[in-house]
């Protein structure tokens, strides 16, 4: 959760940094495009007029990067995608708006030349096919997982799924109390939802599904390898515990 909030709060700090460089102290050869074309080329550029433009929108972002990592840190996930969204309307915007800036991209009459005409479209189709991707990977990475006892078998249905014969639970207990989160090495973390392989404090690999900010914790060891997970509510994670014991034992 700190590690989300502090690369967050960077990446935040870095595009309004780019912002202010570019705005206030002349910084043109950070902005992208400008910086690698020819001197014949650039004069041709109200690069004025351009730093204004870029510096604004990287305020915009900025904001729009705050609000989503507050509405992320305070569990309204959803919110904070849609707020994540508004960059593929704002990226054409932004693409589509710096052409007025840029003489090289327009014909004698003043419209747009085909070239920049195709690099608007390339640029908004991969905006959009990229964020629905992400999207889709993300709504079904939120999801919680099934978990569920059948057949002498632990079953965790979903992304990271896996099932877990009772046989080879070597322990089993029941927690308040969840390590400190170290690392992700391979999972998905939304929030306090965490999803997939990672490395806690004083263990060195665990996978998890789970919510940090829902415990009790069930810890099941098996095979050498550690699992942890539970509910949204604490009476259902008690009382799955309580069945997952039973059938546990019954099985000794």
């Amino acid at each position: 959760m700190y590690i989300f909030l502090g690369i967050m709060l960077f990446s935040v700090a870095l595009i309004v940094g780019l912002g202010i460089a570019v705005k206030h102290f002349q910084a043109y050869w950070l902005i992208s495009g400008y910086n690698t074309m020819s001197r014949e080329r650039k004069a041709k550029v109200n690069v004025v007029g351009l730093a204004n433009f870029t510096g604004n929108m990287c305020y915009i972002m900025g904001a729009i990067m705050a609000l989503a990592t507050i509405l992320i840190m305070l569990g309204q996930e959803t919110w904070g995608f849609i707020a994540f969204g508004l960059f593929v309307p704002l990226t054409i915007y932004i693409v589509i708006k710096s052409q007025q800036f840029d003489s090289n991209a327009k014909n004698r009459d003043g419209s747009l030349t085909a070239k920049s005409k195709g690099t608007i479209l390339a640029i908004s189709a991969l905006m959009v096919i990229t964020f629905l991707g992400i999207g889709i990977l993300l709504y079904f990475s939120s999801q919680p997982n099934n978990i569920t006892i059948s057949q002498q078998q632990l079953i965790i249905s979903g992304f990271y799924g896996e099932k877990i014969p009772l046989s080879t639970i070597e322990e089993l207990t029941l927690q308040e109390d969840l390590p400190k989160i170290l690392m992700r090495t391979n999972g998905s973390t939304i929030g306090t939802k965490n999803k997939g392989y990672y490395k806690l404090e004083g263990i060195e690999r665990a996978k998890l599904f789970l919510d940090t900010s829902k415990p009790p914790f069930i810890f099941l060891h098996h095979d050498g390898q550690l699992v942890i997970f539970n509910y949204d509510k604490p009476e259902e994670t008690k009382a799955f515990y309580e069945k997952l014991m039973a059938e546990y034992k019954g099985g000794l």
